[in-house]
């Protein structure tokens, strides 16, 4: 008979099997060296006061050998949280048992009960059996996008800047511009049929009993002319929060002033306020003005790493599957 698989959230005492289970994932992605984390940090971030992320553990035969670490995310397009997946591992000798199915299957159903969007994660593009396996499961894989992300001493050095751009959180007064913008960024990506959310659902998930997001406007003659989204997201590897900016965005006639690195310069300073490891955001690879810019300020475009999505009908079929 085959063993019982049995998946279940994380509790405290399950933090040394997670923190196992992230190097064995580190030392699989020849990325043992960027471990620099603690076991009791990431317990702080998991069951802290203030979570940050959340866990679900795969047993098989009553051992621990897989794991799942996720947070919500936020889209704009659709104006409605998301569910990423930060890591998920399981042991070599456990695979083709259909723990990771089941694993990403949970988050699916997780997904849907929780009214979000979408559910992203990402790959390394030279691990072509899980993007097989990622593939069969529905996702889609976001050739034209890299991850560019800003932390250590670059992200110091981009929070010592300064600007005289006007920069403030945004307030609820503020939805029907950033709606605008929103769609104005969606018309510039040649996205614009992608936006099917409304002002209301941005309203109540920015500034509602549960946000999802924050918003900062840029401001120009009394008139707002740019914003950034942002979310926090999680490092493992680090066991801290980082900041990922899901928008930026500038009216074109505005750019070329300083706006778009007083942002980054803004939210550098955030993250190193909030004791974040990282600032992460993508870029479209056909936009090599965005790359230059952003590598100038000092951050790393990932060559090697491709976005997972999974939405739509796609998603309920994923969270079907049993």
């Amino acid at each position: 008979m085959k063993p019982a698989l049995n998946l279940r959230p994380a509790t405290p005492a399950d933090v040394p099997a997670i923190f196992q289970l992230i190097q064995a994932l580190a030392e699989y992605e020849k990325l043992s060296h960027a471990v620099t984390g603690t076991p009791e940090s990431l317990e702080a971030h998991l069951f802290g006061e203030r979570p940050y992320v959340e866990a679900i553990l795969a047993e098989y035969a009553g051992q621990c050998v897989g794991f799942a670490l996720f947070f919500h995310n936020y889209s704009t397009f659709l104006t409605k949280p998301g569910i990423y997946l930060e890591d998920l591992f399981v042991l070599p000798e456990y695979r083709n048992q259909g723990i990771g199915k089941a694993l990403l299957s949970y988050l699916a159903q997780l997904a849907i009960t929780r009214g979000c969007g979408r559910l992203d994660w990402s790959v390394l593009d030279w691990n072509e059996p899980a993007i097989a396996f990622y593939r069969r499961m529905g996702a889609s894989i976001r050739e034209n996008s890299r991850i560019c992300r800003v932390s250590g001493a670059s992200l110091a050095q981009m929070a010592d800047g300064n600007s005289s751009a006007t920069l403030r959180s945004s307030v609820p007064a503020d939805i029907r511009v950033l709606f605008q913008l929103i769609q104005a960024q969606a018309e510039f990506n040649q996205q614009l049929p992608a936006v099917t959310g409304n002002t209301d659902t941005l309203s109540e998930h920015l500034f509602g009993l549960r946000p999802y997001a924050e918003a900062i406007v840029a401001e120009h003659a009394d008139n707002v002319v740019g914003f950034a989204l942002f979310f926090y997201n999680y490092s493992t590897f680090l066991t801290k929060p980082g900041i990922y900016i899901e928008d930026l965005f500038i009216f074109p006639e505005y750019r070329q002033q300083g706006i778009g690195k007083a942002i980054l310069t803004y939210l550098a300073q955030q993250a190193v306020t909030r004791n974040c490891g990282r600032l992460e955001w993508t870029v479209a690879i056909w936009n090599e003005p965005a790359i230059n810019f952003y590598q100038h300020l000092g951050a790393s475009v990932l060559p090697d790493w491709r976005i997972c999505r999974v939405a739509g009908d796609f998603l309920l079929n994923l969270a079907s599957q049993t």
